[in-house]
């Protein structure tokens, strides 16, 4: 029993102390928000009017696009009629403007023969390049050798050139519907059947009708979608709707069924990278209106450094308070107390920058908050079992006896308390967004870990110095305490 107990408190130990250590020799720090290290700052404009609805659809679809992107907890809101978005540590205006360009148009488009791309508009009000009839019109200057005619890309029934992106380019039909057809922020990426990945997205109810007409007219080879080429038995394929974004085609997936029952599949061989670009791209089509970036301003980051000593000197201050308290109320015992918050202080510190590291999610101000709070329900945890262990020794039993009996009967309360924080932070974080996310993340990390210090650590270390020769004779918790 005091072998396990010696492995239990000197792993833990060595555990917090090396990945601390681990952390701090590889410069993995927890990345902090604009609150804290400063940043940028977009405020994004409707091009037309959109309601308070629309306005927080385009939030949500911002804000899901930029932490897909791997931006780190960015702040999206709705100031007024317009779009608010906060970018911790981005430091370049172009960066930034590139992570905010979201809202580009989604058009679905058949593929059509290259014949169909042959003749170029001609407007019939411009008469200036119109011969009369019976007339001769002079012959045209030559061009010089080395100019190159443009290629035309729009053309008289509406099909015209677009690039792809891989340097191509597709003869596309008119557009018969947007992005809008999607369901919103509904596009996800998934393992294919025969390797590579997946985009399944959801239609919307009011959109189904209009993919579903598009999806007709290219399975039955119509002359609005026409077949492209041949598939591996010579057969020809089925018509190809492209997805183009912002005059670019995406993807031109064929297509495999005449009508689709409220969710739509796009295989091939994508990688995963390609396959989470095109849910992106499905995703943004789903924006209600048009916004544009209208000012970009910078965050400075020494108020932000300002709020981090703040955040730190006001929570040292109440955790010496609470530690003064702590040694004249327990004694001897309280050491253990000071051991335990330095190994849980480690131990936290290398889950925020493991989490800062692996997510999105950076150490905003509200995390701090989070954070200082926690303190008081790991000290929590101290009190029950301290106090269990003065009614245990007031008793008359011996301080060797009283320990193990005490974490046994305590045990569960702490636990049960922690799991409350525990659901009510997942709860919180799961309901809301931004800043209070980032409180409810770092109150259920610091609970966490208050568990793992409080089995591993504060058990073995009580039950070894209650057993130890250091205690004999000596008073815990003031109390004068029973002969073994």
């Amino acid at each position: 029993m005091k072998r396990r107990l010696w492995i239990s408190l000197i792993g833990t130990i060595v555990a917090a102390v090396g990945a601390l250590a681990f952390n701090l020799a590889t410069d993995n720090k927890p990345i902090l928000g604009l609150d804290l290290q400063g940043g940028l700052s977009v405020i994004l404009a409707p091009e037309e009017g959109a309601s308070e609805a629309d306005l927080l659809v385009i939030r949500d679809l911002v804000r899901s696009s930029l932490e897909r992107s791997g931006v780190a907890e960015p702040d999206v809101r709705v100031q007024g009629s317009n779009i608010v978005v906060d970018l911790p540590g981005v430091k370049d205006k172009e960066e930034a403007l590139r992570s905010v360009s979201v809202s580009g148009i989604v058009e679905l488009r058949p593929v059509v023969n290259l014949s169909d791309c042959s003749a170029p508009i001609v407007d019939p009000e411009i008469t200036d390049d119109v011969e009369p009839n019976g007339f001769r019109r002079t012959a045209p200057e030559p061009e010089p050798e080395d100019t190159v005619p443009p290629v035309p890309e729009l053309f008289t029934n509406g099909a015209e050139f677009l690039p792809t992106l891989d340097g191509g380019a597709v003869c596309v039909g008119p557009a018969q519907a947007s992005g809008e057809v999607f369901e919103r922020d509904s596009a996800s990426v998934a393992l294919g059947q025969v390797g590579g990945f997946s985009v399944n997205v959801e239609l919307r109810s009011d959109g189904e009708a209009a993919w579903n007409s598009l999806a007709t007219q290219c399975f039955n080879q119509l002359p609005t979608c026409p077949s492209t080429g041949i598939d591996a038995n010579g057969a020809s394929r089925p018509g190809q709707i492209a997805i183009v974004l912002d005059g670019v085609v995406q993807s031109a997936p064929v297509v495999n069924t005449p009508v689709f029952d409220g969710n739509v599949s796009i295989t091939g061989s994508f990688s995963q990278e390609e396959a989470e670009q095109l849910a992106d791209v499905l995703n943004r089509g789903a924006f209600p209106v048009q916004v544009t970036p209208q000012e970009t301003r910078t965050v400075s980051a020494s108020a932000g450094g300002d709020s981090l000593n703040a955040a730190i000197i006001s929570g040292l201050i109440g955790l010496a308070l609470v530690l003064i308290f702590l040694v004249f109320y327990y004694r001897l015992l309280a050491l253990v107390i000071i051991g335990g918050l330095i190994i849980w202080g480690m131990t936290v510190y290398s889950a925020a920058a493991f989490v800062s590291g692996a997510t999105n999610y950076a150490l905003s101000l509200a995390g701090i908050t989070g954070i200082i709070v926690a303190i008081g329900v790991t000290v929590d945890s101290y009190v029950v079992f301290f106090e269990r262990m003065k009614d245990e020794i007031r008793n008359g039993r011996t301080l060797r006896n009283a320990a193990p009996r005490s974490f046994n009967s305590t045990w569960r309360t702490i636990w049960s308390a922690d799991l409350v924080s525990v659901i009510g932070a997942v709860i919180l974080f799961s309901l809301s967004v931004g800043s209070v996310r980032g409180f409810a993340l770092y109150l259920g990390i610091t609970t966490l870990c208050d568990l793992f210090v409080c089995f591993f650590f504060t058990r073995p270390a009580v039950l070894l110095l209650a057993r130890s020769k250091f205690m004999v004779g000596k008073r815990a918790f003031g109390l004068e305490v029973a002969a073994s």
